[in-house]
């Protein structure tokens, strides 16, 4: 997955670095579930719906915290 696929343009150079080093902590099917979410965040915030936004982000919050306990 290419960070500039999931990665907004307003992102500093220090955010987008972090970003990279916890997501390469992650397996590989976190990352392709986040694959496909982060695009569906970015276009409801681009659409100014806060739920559905919100709701986006328990999901990636629930796969981040799912990939922490499965990585040994």
């Amino acid at each position: 997955m290419s960070t500039a696929q999931i990665v907004r343009q307003d992102a500093t150079p220090d955010e987008l670095d972090e970003f990279r080093n916890h997501l390469q902590t992650l397996g590989p099917v976190q990352r392709r579930i986040l694959s496909v979410l982060m695009p569906q965040l970015v276009a409801l915030d681009e659409a100014g719906d806060a739920d559905g936004a919100l709701s986006i982000i328990e999901a990636v919050k629930t796969i981040l915290w799912e990939g922490r306990r499965t990585r040994h």
